[in-house]
């Protein structure tokens, strides 16, 4: 049975970041930087869901996957065609047509850089 969530387009929000992603790095230990980065309170961030997206289509991750694997070694549809996204509901003020809605974050899979 095919999952319909994977080929559903996203809407990005938010303000796009560079993060290291090393080799064979887990998603969990890329959620513990990424929480410690954004200061996002356990019971927050515990709603939030990752995924890797590829023209714009997401693929949700689990903890165990090793993120770096998903992404292309060359730049072959551009800087932005390829990233981490974190899903979670825009606290920013809406606008009428966005109430309530989760969208992702965009974050780049290369060169990213994070202290």
């Amino acid at each position: 049975m095919k999952d319909t969530t994977q080929n559903q387009q996203v809407q990005n929000f938010g303000d796009p970041f560079f993060l290291v992603v090393h080799e064979g790095e887990t998603l969990a230990d890329v959620k513990l930087r990424i929480q410690k980065k954004l200061q996002v309170p356990d019971e927050e961030f515990s709603k939030w869901k990752f995924a890797f997206l590829s023209l714009g289509r997401p693929e949700y991750l689990q903890d165990s996957d090793v993120v770096s694997s998903r992404f292309q070694r060359r730049d072959i549809y551009g800087a932005w065609e390829q990233y981490l996204g974190l899903e979670h509901t825009d606290n920013a003020p809406k606008k009428s047509y966005a109430v309530n809605q989760p969208d992702m974050d965009g974050i780049d899979d290369r060169e990213l850089t994070m202290d």
